[in-house]
This record gives structure tokens, C-alpha cells and sequence, in this order.
């Protein structure tokens, strides 16, 4: 029996989805893969693992990222595991890494937006990022749009990037009744009795916040827009207000109240300028949310026809989208519909299953 390990490391670097990522993957894999044995390393407990696999705990400072640790200790540590093959389940991964290994890189927004970042990003991509890539036995990517920027960016070969989607909690998926219960319970618990859209997910400038803003102000009908997670909006939400709606910024909510704002919401709209796979979106979609999407090759690639789209710095674009909704709500059922058919077509038992395959295929090499 063959050994994979793999550097599931959950530190504060990582977005949500980075972390739901790792978290999916080590307790679903083992259970998918009998021909395979597991070891996991981490820097704290993971719910929910198998009987089968070994997890091995790390020390602080193999666990942080970008620190003397991850580039020296860390990979002292894995190479002497008695594992045939080691997978880095981020970008963040030790530049040594001479052994055996697959990679996962789920976007370059920090190279395609280097001046929304820190000054120390592009220096930790060109001298660790980019070599981990290219020492790769293969890289493991979320969208056939990411092929092309890890060729562009990190001069990593097409043939060796494998595409394997990103898979949908089962929470976020809703029949008609359960939605109808959720859409009830977001209004009471936001006071929303107005139609309503919401986006989901960060703050940082590449998500285009200002240009949904500047659409929604742009709507004719009466109707307010949610916008969830902390932190600064790097432009004024005050400036322009409308009579007839307003913005409601909650702050870091739980997966439940997000799963009630999309199954009562308008529509979900992901305006960003760029997305490595667009994990709101299908979260939206799978809970019946009508969803609104950025023209950008990801997006448009996730949603498959299932969403209407607008460029994504037309704000005008974006307004007629937002006003149709309200105008018609006839077109409500039928985003639903095709948003739903959409999500079926992602799991995260099949991100798990895709992912062993490429194991195997590494392994066979």
C-alpha cells in the first residue's frame, strides 16, 4: 500500500475556502481511497478523520507561513515521513522540497493584482512559489482558467496542472421548502422586508465592491444590499445613499445565517475581477440563490450558462441585470432552477475522488 502525506497546515493566512478546502479533503479522501494509506500533518486537531489515517502534530514554528520553520523544519519533517508522496494543500509550502510531492494552487490573483498585496507577496511567488510549482510532480489547480497563469506566471507546463474542481457543502443545498424556511428566517433576522441582493466574501479591492455599490445605487425599484465579512471597504458607504434601500454590512456571519441571506436574496452577485473558481457563487447557486456573475473566465466557466453575467467594471451592465430581477420575479424560479442544476454537478466527494486519482497517476510514474 502506497503512503500519501499530506501538509494540512490551517493557519491564519488562508482564506475560508482555503481552510474548507483542506478540511474537506482529509477527512473525505481516506474514506474514498482504500488502496491508499494517510498520513496527515497539522498544526491543530481536524474533526472528523478516519480510524485509518495517522495524524502527526506540528509545531508552531514548522506551521507558519512564510517563517524559517515552514522553509527549514518543515521540510525536514516530511521528508523523513515513510510517505511516497507528499501533498502541499496550499501555496504555502517549503521552497526544499526534494522530495516527491503534488501542489495545490488555487489562483494567482496575488500575481495578476500584485498592487492590492503586500509588498512581500510577489517575493514569496518568485522565490518559493514558483520553484515548489515547477519541482511538482503535477499542480492542482480548481479551473481550466488557471491553466494558462500558472504557464504566464510560473512557468509551469500545461501537461503537468490537473483541473480538479472545488465541491459544495451539503448544508448549502436546499429543496424548495427548506429555502422557503431560510428566506423566512433571513428576513426576521436582518429586518430585510425589501427584496434584497448580497454578496458574499472579503473586502479586498480585486473583489469589486465599488462597482455592485455603484449598481445597486443605480436601481430604480426599492430593494437593500447585503454585504457580509469584516473588515475595511476602501471607499465610503455613505457617499450617494438611496431612497429607497439600503446597505447592510453584517460583519462576519455563521454558515447559517449566510445559507438563509442567498435562499431569500434576489439574486447573489460575485462582481470580482477575478476568482480562481468562485466558491461563493456555487454555494449561492446550490441554495437556490439566482446569481449574478463577473464576466471573467473562471466565473463564467463555474456558473455554465447557469447565471446571467455583465463585465466587470460596467456598473450599468450590472444595474439592468439588478433591475430586471426586480421588475420580473417570474425570473427568479428559473435562475433557481438552473443554478441548482449547476451545483449538482459539484461535490466535495468528487473533489476527493479527482484528487486521489491524480495520487495514483503521480504514484504510477
Amino acid at each position: 500500500m502506497r503512503t500519501v502525506a499530506l501538509d494540512a497546515r490551517l493557519t491564519r493566512q488562508m482564506s475560508v475556502g482555503m481552510q474548507a478546502y483542506v478540511r474537506e479533503l482529509v477527512t473525505r479522501m481516506p474514506r474514498r481511497a482504500g488502496d491508499l494509506r494517510f498520513i496527515v500533518y497539522g498544526n491543530e486537531p481536524i474533526p472528523g478523520l478516519a480510524d485509518t489515517v495517522e495524524f502527526r502534530s506540528l509545531g508552531r514554528a514548522a506551521a507558519v507561513n512564510g517563517g524559517l520553520g515552514e522553509q527549514f523544519s518543515l521540510p525536514r519533517t516530511l521528508g523523513s515521513s515513510d510517505a511516497d508522496l507528499i501533498h502541499h494543500m496550499s501555496v504555502y509550502a517549503p521552497r526544499a522540497a526534494s522530495y516527491p510531492h503534488v501542489y495545490t494552487i488555487h489562483d494567482l490573483i496575488h500575481l495578476r493584482f500584485p498592487q492590492y498585496f503586500s509588498w512581500k507577496i510577489p517575493p514569496y511567488y518568485r522565490f518559493v512559489v514558483g520553484p515548489v510549482a515547477r519541482s511538482a510532480r503535477c499542480v492542482i489547480t480548481d479551473a481550466r482558467a488557471t491553466v494558462a497563469d500558472l504557464s504566464e506566471y510560473l512557468r509551469v507546463p500545461s501537461e503537468r496542472a490537473r483541473v480538479v474542481p472545488l465541491g459544495v457543502d451539503e448544508a448549502f443545498s436546499l429543496d424548495e421548502s427548506e429555502r422557503m424556511a431560510c428566506a423566512a428566517d433571513a428576513a426576521q433576522r436582518f429586518g430585510l422586508d425589501r427584496p434584497y441582493f448580497v454578496y458574499a466574501g472579503n473586502h479586498r479591492p480585486h473583489k469589486n465592491i465599488a462597482t455592485l455599490v455603484e449598481a445597486w445605487r443605480m436601481t430604480n425599484g426599492g430593494c437593500d444590499l447585503v454585504l457580509t465579512e469584516e473588515g475595511p471597504f476602501g471607499f465610503s458607504l455613505d457617499v450617494g445613499p438611496k431612497r429607497n434601500g439600503r446597505i447592510l454590512p453584517t460583519g462576519r456571519i455563521s454558515q447559517e445565517e449566510l445559507v438563509a441571506l442567498y435562499a431569500g436574496c434576489a439574486a447573489a452577485v460575485q462582481p470580482s475581477l477575478y476568482e480562481g473558481f468562485g466558491l461563493g457563487a456555487l454555494e449561492a447557486m446550490a441554495a437556490g440563490a439566482p446569481a449574478i456573475v463577473a464576466r471573467t473566465p473562471a466565473l463564467v466557466e463555474l456558473t455554465g450558462g447557469a447565471a446571467l453575467t455583465f463585465e466587470p467594471l460596467d456598473a450599468h451592465e450590472l444595474a439592468r441585470h439588478l433591475d430586471a430581477m426586480l421588475a420580473d420575479p417570474s425570473l427568479w424560479p428559473k435562475l433557481r432552477g438552473s443554478g441548482r442544476a449547476r451545483a449538482r454537478d459539484f461535490s466535495w466527494d468528487r473533489t476527493a475522488e479527482l484528487t486521489t486519482q491524480v495520487y495514483r497517476e503521480t504514484l504510477a510514474c
